[in-house]
Formats: structure tokens, C-alpha cells, sequence
């Protein structure tokens, strides 16, 4: 039997009294980018808080009501969690901090404006990144810089947005009404998803999910794929199963008979 290792984008969340202000943070994280927490390995981090297991309990509860679900839980002694809870989880690495940008200051809240510091390891409802590659953010930041993208991208209503500025790790655009192109690179950890084309004018390094409305006719065009994971429609396929020969090379994918055909760009 082999064992093959594998690395995986994790979000860290660390949970801090009061509960029902830090499920505040990421009701505005959910609002902001809805897409932000699908299909993600979330892992709960309650090392050196002490946390007693009825509000371990009320904290799951409330993230399940979010449809954020749990893999594992970091910082507790799997002896102490009751039937039917993730598992204990422990081993992961956290990594450098990602530099997101700073809002404009005549556009910030004053909530977020108070609130809006530098991620620190232990900040107040951090999604970080765990395991072999990741990325960890604070929550005010994230959703400062996502709403300063679509701000900068386009009007709201407009079939189509343009991101001019690459994509950092952490960072989701979502636009299911039209195409998304980006005037620079999608950073690994970070998403794109559209309800038509994406055209990424650099590497597309993270996750590209087109065609989200149900358009098999979208496409994906980027001058460097690299990517962690890419869609059409549903359909999917993930870095090893690419074409070897496409690596790292100017490609579009399409969907096709279904199934996607990736194709070199002259």
C-alpha cells in the first residue's frame, strides 16, 4: 500500500468571546463573499483558551447554521469532545501573514475603521491558511479589500467586472451574473467564480469556477495556468489531472461533451 501526501488550503478560524460579536465578523465575511467558505477545509482553532465544551458546542451549532463545516479542531484533547463533534486536529503550520490592501479611508465604516488592524496570529476571526501550503487574513481586512475590488471593478449590474489588480491568497471574487477578467494573477488560495468566462492577464495559480449559472458554453483563459483547481459548469478538474504539456503555459478550457478541454493560447 503507498500513502500519497497532499496539500490542501485550510481556513483557521479562532473563536473569542463575546460569540456573538465574532459571528457578527464573519456574517459580514459570508455577506461580503458569499463563495468564501464552500468547499473549504475549515479547521477550529481553540488552543490556550480553555474553551469549556457547552460553548465549543454553541460555537459549532452557529457555524453549521452558516453551512460552515468543521474538518477538525485544534487545541483540544480528543477525549473531551462530546459524540458527533469533528475530531481533534493538530500538526499544521501557519505561514507568513498576506499584505491585503488598506481600504480608502473616506469609504471605510467607522466600525471598520476601528477595527481594521494588521492580521496578527491571534487576531479576532482571522480565516487563515493551515497546512503544508496556506494563508492566514483578518476578517475586517478581507472583506475591506474584496469591497474595495468590486468598487474599483465595475457597477453593480454590469454583465461583466474587471478586476485590475491581482488576487491574493485568501481572496474570492464572485460575480454569477457575467464575466470576470483580471489584469494580473490569481495568487494560490485565492477564487474566482463567475457565471460566464473568466479571462485571468497573468497566472492563474489559485481556483477559477466559471460558468457557475449554468453556462456550459464559458470558457477559462489565462497566460499561465498553474492552477489549484478549475470549473465549467459544475465540472471540475484538479492540478494532477491536467495536461503536463499545458503547465505553466498561456491556456483556455472549455467545456465540451461533458467533459473539459484544455488547449494551448498562440
Amino acid at each position: 500500500m503507498k500513502f500519497k501526501g497532499k496539500s490542501f488550503i485550510a481556513i483557521v478560524l479562532a473563536p473569542e468571546q463575546p460569540f456573538d460579536d465574532w459571528f457578527k465578523e464573519l456574517d459580514r465575511i459570508i455577506e461580503r463573499s458569499p463563495g468564501f467558505f464552500i468547499d473549504r477545509p475549515i479547521i477550529l482553532d481553540v488552543r490556550g483558551s480553555n474553551i469549556p465544551i457547552d460553548d465549543l458546542e454553541r460555537v459549532l451549532d452557529g457555524l453549521g447554521e452558516r453551512s460552515i463545516r468543521v474538518m477538525g479542531i485544534d487545541g483540544i484533547s480528543g477525549t473531551r469532545l462530546k459524540e458527533g463533534m469533528p475530531p481533534s486536529f493538530g500538526g499544521g503550520r501557519l505561514t507568513a501573514e498576506v499584505d491585503v490592501p488598506e481600504p480608502d479611508a473616506h469609504t471605510s465604516q467607522p466600525d471598520e475603521a476601528a477595527g481594521n488592524k494588521k492580521p496578527q496570529s491571534n487576531a479576532k476571526d482571522e480565516p487563515s491558511g493551515e497546512a503544508e501550503n496556506a494563508s492566514e487574513t483578518n476578517g475586517h481586512s478581507f472583506a475591506n479589500s474584496l469591497e474595495e475590488l468590486e468598487r474599483e471593478s465595475a457597477k453593480q449590474g454590469d454583465s461583466s467586472i474587471v478586476i485590475s489588480d491581482h488576487v491574493r491568497s485568501g481572496q474570492s471574487i464572485l460575480h454569477p451574473e457575467g464575466d470576470v477578467t483580471v489584469i494580473g494573477s490569481v495568487s494560490s488560495g485565492a477564487e474566482i467564480i463567475a457565471g460566464g468566462s473568466i479571462h485571468i492577464y497573468g497566472a492563474l495559480r489559485g481556483r477559477a469556477l466559471a460558468g457557475v449559472s449554468g453556462k456550459d458554453s464559458a470558457r477559462i483563459f489565462c497566460t499561465k495556468l498553474d492552477a489549484e483547481l478549475v470549473s465549467i459548469n459544475g465540472l471540475y478538474k484538479v492540478a494532477d489531472d491536467f495536461d503536463g504539456t499545458l503547465r505553466n503555459s498561456p491556456a483556455q478550457i472549455r467545456f465540451e461533451n461533458e467533459t473539459l478541454v484544455f488547449e494551448g493560447l498562440n
